[in-house]
């Protein structure tokens, strides 16, 4: 089978990359030789004690972690206090065996588990769960500072006790705990940042920086623990994007060509931001004696982005022609790649935008010991996000559209691979003599303002306790634990917009002299520039503001939540034979109440909507971890089974409808939100083999499959519109009708497995002490319908392939590491036009980065770090492929973005 688009042979889900293979070989290569370097010691003595830190000592904490847990988990452990191994904490995860993350504005933003969507993960903060800037309940992940987290623990696997856990898996990020630490710590972290993308616009630098410092202490003989951390971020965003709109074939050319696709629009454009996060921990830790222990951790952010766009955009509407044309045909297809363009009409932008996140999290955890061998845990918790935006677009260009005042000789070439298109204008676009304000694309307005605004809080309770049995009392229980839990959770969405007109009945303006800036290049697309000014205070001088109409069934809402949970839960501990197992089973019940507002604009009579459901679910699980070590060493054999659930997207369970009376048909139809949506429901089973090479080493395979019961997805069915708005004068025949919204409906399978080595390479060789390579890959495929059955999208979210490489050395205080990422193509999940939820055909990404670093080990510099950081080493294109194919299947490039390569130097120093 070969792909239609490049002709080369299809690739099966599970194939494996080159740099999947080398991790897949190094799995198994030497293991058996480690094991026996490991047990080395020093001749007639006893096994030396080394205090390992730095990379060395993170890694074998992590691999504590994860060979210590009942359940399957993955884990990453700060090298020391403020200084986990990337800049961004997503950067770190998205590191870990079967996760993997998507850029957004450049960013590592939102997680994958095991090719499911984020929609399908839960993300907690010390345990709890937490609120999201997003309109639905994924996290971005960069609103948490890396410089403030001690570890994150992912659990692929969840238990009873888990009352917030995720159907694909759940992500606890850790901050520290005090009184685990002993002595006083003072750290300090400071970087220098530099975009090599440059200064795209006049005015925003290229430069930027960071700063953390954390304090930890402890107070009263050590029963009182105090934690402090603060965090500041100023990173220049510097992004080069085209994009393309879409493909016709209604064109003007020869003879003969009737069958040619053309791009009938597009865009080129340069953005730069100013991205500013100050972040802020606190941690509390008491414990006066053994029976108690109260901890209090409070965690605030504060992001700010500022952002400006200036660029070009042209509808290839059907009154253009084509001189030259240049045809090629791809997969079938026959496209128009190159030529010249009559008669094109295209727009300068100059849009300004921002945006201001707030996030809060706080929680108090009580731990008491009881007598007999009880004891008991209260957690009582408050999370809350607010982000707040403003977007704003202008237009100018030669004329009104349809005046006639058009470019007549733009050139365009396309590859039809991968890179970059290239556009030259014959006109000049930077000259303010004939480039005027004025809605060239008649759009019926002269320029916008968008205002979306998102709140989101929750409130939970928990209590549990717990009772240790006596060895050999009660079989292979070792203790029984029980619980209930109670959140609270709401979430809002709405958006105030205005649209402008420009003043004397939308004459035409000039931007005068004092509003002009210098022009912007977009000479790397062939653009020599557009004409760049003030936007804000052009909007101010010129234009007329008026409220703009937007679908408030998509735009206003308001979901509430409130879900309890009960708990029971044994831990295990026994033998099968001369096989220890250990592990835990339990049963949760869950029940959930939900309600949801929204609207619907019917000939200009807003009206408002309500409506809700209430449902319950029993979720077993099970988690045994067999103790191979009597046969094969220090290996564990895992096993997991669960019933796991996650509830929907927020923004589908609105309650907004917008719909009318079909003149022809007499009948209702509409579209919108679901407020009586249930949650996807998965029977999740999972098998791990994990060998352990000493303390910093380990190997193993693991397979994953999940049987998802119920996808939800759009689709057609009825719908009474009792009471509903009608503004037309049609009598519909009846009340019911169609509605197009989102449901629950057929399921499918997601299954995959991952491969994970991690190597300190001294005990292949001790002439390799200080080396060291970290290799994961995993292959996911997925029998499920995203829009339903009959169609062929795939689910959103999954790469078939995802693997992960890194080197490192450290020694004598030198230390270097580099490391490669890497996702195959994707359906991902990004922000269309109005920003409203939309998808693109992501292409295979492969980042590479690496970092050098000394710290001074004795001397007036002792713990006094040095370091140099290159993020996105090759400066990877962000490309995508048009979502849907033409006839023949071939797709063509839709988007090309480059973000630069992020250069950081910095030093690191601790007391």
């Amino acid at each position: 089978m070969t792909n239609s688009h490049t002709g080369r042979p299809a690739r099966h889900p599970l194939s494996i990359t080159p740099i999947a293979a080398a991790c897949a070989a190094l799995l198994w290569s030497g293991a058996a030789t480690a094991q026996d370097g490991a047990q080395a010691t020093p001749q007639g003595g006893e096994p030396s004690q080394v205090v390992v830190t730095g990379i060395r000592g993170s890694i074998e904490s992590s691999i504590a972690i994860k060979k210590d847990s009942d359940n399957i988990v993955e884990a990453i452990t700060a090298e020391d206090i403020g200084k986990l191994p990337d800049t961004s904490i997503a950067e770190s995860i998205a590191r870990l065996p079967g996760l993997t993350a998507q850029r957004v504005a450049g960013r590592a933003q939102v997680i994958s588990l095991r090719g499911l969507a984020p929609d399908f993960g839960v993300t907690l903060l010390n345990g709890r769960e937490q609120t999201s800037t997003s309109n639905d309940r994924s996290a971005e992940f960069d609103q948490y500072p890396s410089e403030l987290l001690g570890g994150v623990t992912v659990y692929k696997t969840p238990d009873a006790s888990m009352t917030a856990a995720g159907l694909s898996g759940t992500i606890d990020l850790r901050t520290v705990r005090p009184l685990d630490r002993r002595g006083r710590t003072i750290a300090v972290n400071l970087r220098g940042e530099h975009n090599s993308n440059g200064k795209l616009n006049n005015g925003w630098s290229d430069n930027g920086g960071r700063v953390s410092i954390s304090y930890i202490d402890q107070f009263l003989n050590n029963t009182l623990g105090v934690a402090i951390g603060y965090a500041h971020l100023d990173s220049p965003g510097q992004q080069k994007e085209y994009k393309s709109w879409w493909w016709g074939d209604n064109n003007k050319l020869p003879a003969g060509n009737e069958d040619v696709t053309a791009l009938k629009g597009a865009e080129v454009t340069a953005t730069s931001r100013q991205q500013k996060r100050d972040g802020l921990m606190a941690v509390i830790d008491y414990k006066p004696n053994r029976e108690l222990r109260s901890i209090v951790d409070l965690y605030y952010s504060q992001f700010d982005q500022k952002e400006v766009m200036r660029g070009m955009m042209w509808n290839s509407a059907d009154t253009v022609s084509y001189l030259n044309p240049q045809i090629q045909t791809i997969g079938g297809s026959r496209l128009l790649t190159g030529g010249s363009i009559v008669n094109l009409e295209p727009i300068v932008r100059n849009d300004y935008n921002t945006r201001k996140d707030n996030l809060f999290a706080g929680g108090w955890n009580l731990d008491l010991k009881l007598a007999d061998r009880w004891s008991a845990n209260g957690d009582l918790s408050y999370s809350s996000a607010k982000r707040k935006e403003m977007t704003s677009e202008t237009y100018a260009g030669l004329g009104r559209a349809g005046s006639g005042a058009a470019d007549n000789n733009f050139g365009f070439q396309i590859p039809v691979g991968a890179g970059l298109p290239t556009f030259t204008p014959s006109r000049d676009f930077t000259d303010p003599g004939i480039i005027k304000l004025v809605d060239v694309g008649g759009w019926g307005h002269d320029a916008t303002q968008h205002h979306p605004i998102v709140e989101d809080t929750l409130g939970n309770v928990k209590l549990n306790v717990r009772r240790e049995l006596d060895a050999n009392s009660f079989g292979p229980v070792r203790d029984f634990q029980a619980g209930l839990s109670y959140s609270k959770r709401e979430k809002s969405h709405e958006e105030v917009s205005q649209r402008f007109a420009l003043k004397n009945e939308r004459a035409l303006t000039t931007v005068p002299a004092n509003l002009i800036q210098p022009t912007t290049s977009l000479a790397w697309a062939g653009i020599p520039g557009v004409l760049t000014f003030d936007s804000l205070s052009a909007l101010n001088q010129f234009y007329d503001k008026m409220p703009l109409d937007t679908d408030v069934a998509q735009q206003d809402w308001a979901v509430r939540e409130k879900q309890t949970v009960g708990f029971v839960r044994v831990g295990l501990d026994t033998e099968l034979g001369k096989v220890p197992v250990r592990g835990n089973a339990g049963v949760q019940y869950v029940h959930v109440n939900q309600e949801a507002d929204g609207k619907t604009n019917n000939g200009g009579v807003i009206t408002d909507l309500h409506g809700g459901a209430s449902y319950h679910d029993i979720l077993p699980s099970l988690n045994l971890n067999f103790d191979l070590g009597n046969y094969v060493g220090d290996t564990y054999l895992r096993f997991g089974a669960a019933k796991t659930v996650a509830r929907p997207r927020m923004s589908d369970m609105r309650a907004g409808i917008g719909a009318g009376v079909d003149a022809t048909t007499r009948m209702w139809n509409g579209g919108g939100g679901n407020p009586k949506l249930e949650p996807w429901r998965a029977n999740s089973y999972d098998l791990s083999l994990e060998h352990y090479i000493g303390k910093g080493s380990y190997v193993s395979a693991a397979y994953f499959f999940k049987d998802l019961k119920n996808y939800i997805y759009n689709r057609q069915q009825e719908f009474d519109y009792t009471g509903f708005p009608n503004s037309s004068t049609v009598i519909p025949i009846q009340n019911i009708g169609t509605i197009n919204q989102p449901a629950n409906g057929q399921g499918g399978f997601v299954r995959g497995i991952e491969l994970t080595a991690s190597m300190q390479l001294n005990v292949l060789w001790q002439r390799l002490d200080g080396f060291g390579v970290q290799a994961s890959a995993s292959g996911t495929e997925s029998s499920i319908h995203p829009n339903g059955p009959g169609t062929t999208e795939k689910l959103p979210g999954l790469s078939g392939v995802v693997a992960n490489l890194t080197a490192f050395y450290e020694k004598n205080g030198f230390s270097a590491r580099i490391s490669e990422r890497y996702r195959s193509a994707f359906r991902g999940e990004v922000t269309g036009l109005f920003a409203q939820r939309s998808f693109s055909e992501i292409r295979a990404e492969r980042q590479i980065d690496v970092q050098i670093g000394y710290e001074f080990q004795d001397g007036p510099f002792k713990n006094l770090g040095l370091l140099v950081q290159a993020n996105n080493l090759h400066n990877q294109p962000y490309q995508t492929t048009q979502g849907s194919p033409f006839a023949s299947g071939a797709y063509a490039p839709e988007r090309y973005t480059t973000y630069g390569r992020q250069i950081l130097f910095g030093l690191n120093y601790k007391l």
